[in-house]
């Protein structure tokens, strides 16, 4: 039978060592890339603390919270990341408090949340995880018909400990982040709606928190 006959694995494998060969490491290193795909990143929770949440062994709840200066049509913002952030998260194997449940909470209690504690005493879970966004826009500063989002903020991971018959919180994790859609340059309004950019942009700073929970392979920065 001709040698071009042979099954895939062995011409994968042919290819690989014919670049590497000719071509270097580096083309090489691109090669096996192309055939199996970019490493997983570790997540930055896990790097930091040295816990796996895929394991399953330990539960989170995810709480947010949005500067005043949001716009009342952005009015759910916390509760679309909450929901946004936590079902990246399941889909990844973490134990996750549901965020319907939280948002219920968060509702009956004023819509405002001032205290992790009061989320540690409200929900069964090991972490509570609270996404502080200092600002939020949809717009190119000085330019408004051109869409641009940008925020900034903080994630705080408090692990939950019982004192008593009560529970606290110690701080286990801390970082900032920032995030900008697009990255390259604005959008005009004409181009696409402002509700549809909107939800776009919501979507990649959920993508980007949740991946701090979990490993991942590299995004793609647009």
């Amino acid at each position: 039978m001709p040698y071009f006959h042979r099954g895939r694995p062995a011409a994968a494998t042919a290819l690989l060592s014919l670049v590497v060969a000719i071509s270097g490491c580096s083309l090489g290193v691109m090669a096996g890339k192309m055939l199996t795909g970019e490493p997983l990143q570790p997540a930055q929770f896990k790097a930091m603390t040295g816990v796996d949440l895929t394991k399953g062994k330990h539960k989170i709840v995810i709480v947010c919270s949005t500067p005043t200066s949001v716009d009342e049509s952005l009015s759910s913002l916390n509760l679309d990341l909450i929901d946004g952030i936590t079902r990246r998260m399941k889909v990844n194997q973490v134990d996750v408090v549901n965020p319907d449940k939280v948002a219920r909470w968060i509702d009956d209690n004023g819509g405002v949340i001032t205290d992790p504690s009061e989320m540690a005493n409200a929900f069964d879970a090991d972490y509570v995880a609270w996404i502080d966004l200092y600002s939020f826009s949809l717009r190119e500063e000085n330019s408004p018909k051109l869409l641009r989002g940008r925020t900034t903020g903080y994630i705080r991971v408090y692990q939950v400990q019982e004192v008593g018959d009560s529970k606290t919180v110690l701080t286990a994790f801390n970082t900032e982040f920032t995030s900008t859609f697009p990255h390259h340059k604005p959008i005009s309004e004409l181009s696409r709606s402002q509700l549809t950019f909107q939800k776009e942009f919501i979507d990649q700073i959920c993508d980007e928190l949740a991946e701090k929970f979990y490993d991942h392979r590299p995004g793609v920065q647009f």
